[in-house]
């Protein structure tokens, strides 16, 4: 996402907490011990920034339009739709939006630090992440938004929090953990990586730790789609990993409000680099249109950038990236037997010439999808020396660290301790860094998918106070109360949301007893029969409405106690009313972190996590400053 113009600068410390919360326009209500800040840095970006004020005025550039521009609604290209390819987004997680179909999305694990608050968990506070997942494969009824590859399947990484904080390690880590699941669902195994992130930070290619995890990607056979940074033209180097030789480095272009290419040009804040790597190709990535996440970061930031009540505009190349990604899933829909350099070479080759300003001065080429589907499959292999990782992980942070109690995480040091570079290169190499849920021998994630062997569900339903909708004492006999409880990822928590539009756990439906109608009667598990007291819909206002009463699941008397029985009820605009059905087909189990932050003392958790939830229809928490781990960045860089 584009950089906020005049860029501040952020203090170190406490202070700096207070900075970031007004530089974010949020409301400062304190620091708490476990916050995380950022210190001054030469590379401030503000968490990747929206800038809003400097947008083109208007509606802004839907993504039919983009489909458009890029000619993917043309020839042999309008009929691919992404079907059996995966995308991993690795990113700041993906909020459960009704434009976001859940059967094509999947929670991989939650690597950030808001992985430690059930509340959070693998969701998007940021609002960058669910962005980038609309652009691929939004589905949004309201506005008729759609993405340009709908049927491809997206798997979520979370690495980042409400301002985007986290380290390099993550990233690392995160990207390891895609190209050891990359086969987890063989009808969509992952084929493309969207990093729409880039770090100031790099030592040489042949040693740059970050260069070589995507190097490892791509001998995998993952098309690896980097944004090229939003540092401007000025610039004279892409960021990292986007200046690694081997991957597919994007720039964005503007598009001027018209569908024809005649007019478009290199978006001034794309970064500029010397002949000895340029970007490989420029996409769409102004004022895109894309999926708005209500009450996130950015969106509480930037309402001006809202469109409607379920679009939300973004500019950078980070949106670039999405769009690339997107037209790699469908050309590999076409051709699944291509390698990561055919794919480069067919996109580069067949991409259209610009003509105007600096994309003609540098001879740079837009995205031509349809030229791409249509040209031969060529020869190609990138005979480029290859990394060896072996460089300073230190140096790939770029100068911004984490700091925890005014201790910065500096050198060759993951979140949780001493990073050998020398044993992590090996191991990826080998894909052998990740074993189940640890990663070098940390503790980060649990090690499987949720539910039984990973399988037969969908996941938690959360709600009131950031609970769960639990079957009591895991009981599946007939009667057993369906109450509110702690989310603990347990079967009687695990819920599939079926296509009669009956919600089932432990082999049984939530049911309203004695297929009542009346204000407080009680929900419980039973034998499913396909009735209307048992069949439930999702509403926009996130609410479960049982058809057959036509009223709402509610948490009784407001009582968030552990036990409270659930019951139906006239459906009202409250908060206990409102629920996070499952919002991907498949999650990878969370754990909790073992030890202490770098600093040797404090814990993991910050317990004011207690009071923030998403409620399915806004972030209801009144603690977004002083109550997460923060940064001014992206540790090393930004969403870009």
């Amino acid at each position: 996402m584009k950089p906020m113009t005049g860029r501040r600068r952020l203090r170190a410390g406490a202070s700096g907490l207070v900075a970031v919360a007004t530089s974010l326009g949020l409301i400062g209500v304190g620091v708490p011990a476990a916050a995380v800040t950022s210190p001054e840095a030469g590379a401030s970006r503000l968490g990747g920034g929206w800038s809003a004020d400097e947008w083109p005025a208007g509606a802004g550039t839907t993504l039919k339009s983009v489909r458009s521009i890029i000619k993917a609604d043309s020839g042999a290209a309008a009929s691919l739709t992404g079907q059996g390819v995966g995308i991993a987004l690795i990113d700041t997680g993906v909020a459960p939006v009704a434009g976001l179909p859940a059967a094509q999305v999947v929670n991989g694990p939650d690597l950030s630090f808001e992985s430690q608050s059930g509340q959070l968990r693998y969701l998007d506070t940021f609002g960058h992440g669910t962005h980038m997942a609309g652009i691929m494969v939004g589905n949004d009824a309201a506005s008729g938004t759609i993405g340009l590859a709908p049927k491809a399947k997206v798997t979520s990484v979370k690495v980042g929090t409400a301002t985007g904080a986290n380290d390099v390690s993550q990233m690392i880590a995160a990207i390891d953990w895609v190209v050891q699941n990359r086969n987890h669902d063989p009808a969509s195994p992952i084929r493309v990586l969207n990093l729409s992130y880039g770090s100031s930070g790099m030592s040489a290619s042949t040693v740059d730790p970050l260069m070589f995890a995507v190097e490892q990607a791509w001998q995998a056979g993952i098309v690896v789609v980097v944004a090229a940074g939003n540092d401007g033209n000025t610039t004279t180097a892409l960021t990292n990993p986007a200046m690694d030789p081997f991957v597919l480095a994007v720039g964005a272009s503007t598009t001027n409000n018209t569908i024809a290419m005649t007019d478009d040009d290199l978006a001034t804040y794309t970064n500029n680099s010397n002949q000895a790597r340029k970007v490989d190709i420029l996409a769409p990535g102004t004022s895109i249109v894309s999926l708005r996440d209500p009450g996130s970061n950015v969106d509480q930031q930037y309402p001006t950038a809202r469109v409607g009540d379920t679009g939300f505009k973004g500019s950078g190349t980070s949106q670039a990236a999405a769009v690339t990604a997107s037209a790699v899933a469908l050309l590999l829909q076409q051709r699944p037997s291509l390698t990561p350099d055919q794919v480069k070479k067919l996109l580069t080759s067949s991409a259209t010439a610009l003509t105007t300003g600096a994309a003609k001065t540098q001879g740079l080429k837009e995205l031509n999808v349809s030229a791409a589907v249509a040209a031969a499959t060529p020869s190609a292999t990138q005979t480029i020396a290859k990394g060896t990782g072996t460089g300073s992980l230190e140096t790939t942070r770029g100068g911004n660290h984490l700091s925890f109690n005014n201790i910065e995480l500096k050198g060759e040091n993951s979140i949780f301790g001493p990073f050998n570079g020398t044993a992590w290169a090996n191991l990826a190499a080998s894909k052998t860094s990740w074993n189940g849920g640890m990663w070098m021998g940390y503790r980060m994630a649990g090690d499987t998918w949720t539910g039984a062997g990973g399988t037969g569900g969908t996941g938690q339903i959360t709600g009131f106070a950031g609970k769960c909708i639990d079957v009591q004492n895991r009981q599946n006999i007939n009667g057993t109360p369906i109450q509110l409880y702690d989310c603990n990822n347990t079967p009687a928590q695990y819920w599939v949301l079926a296509a009669d539009g009956t919600a089932q756990a432990l082999g049984k439906c939530l049911d309203v007893t004695a297929a009542g109608t009346v204000n407080g009667t009680k929900v419980q598990l039973y034998d499913c029969n396909g009735t209307p007291a048992q069949q439930w819909r999702v509403n926009s206002a996130r609410q479960l409405v049982n058809v057959g009463s036509s009223k709402c699941l509610d948490v009784t008397a407001f009582d968030s106690t552990n036990g409270i029985q659930l019951q139906i009820w006239d459906c009202l605009d409250q908060d206990n009313q409102r629920w996070v059905p499952p919002s991907a087909s498949r999650t990878w189990a969370a754990a909790s972190w073992q030890g202490t932050p770098w600093t040797g003392s404090g814990s993991w958790s910050d317990p004011e996590w207690s009071e923030q939830y998403w409620t399915g229809h806004y972030w209801s928490g009144h603690y977004w400053s002083g109550h997460y781990w923060s940064a001014d960045d992206w540790s090393t860089s930004s969403w870009s």
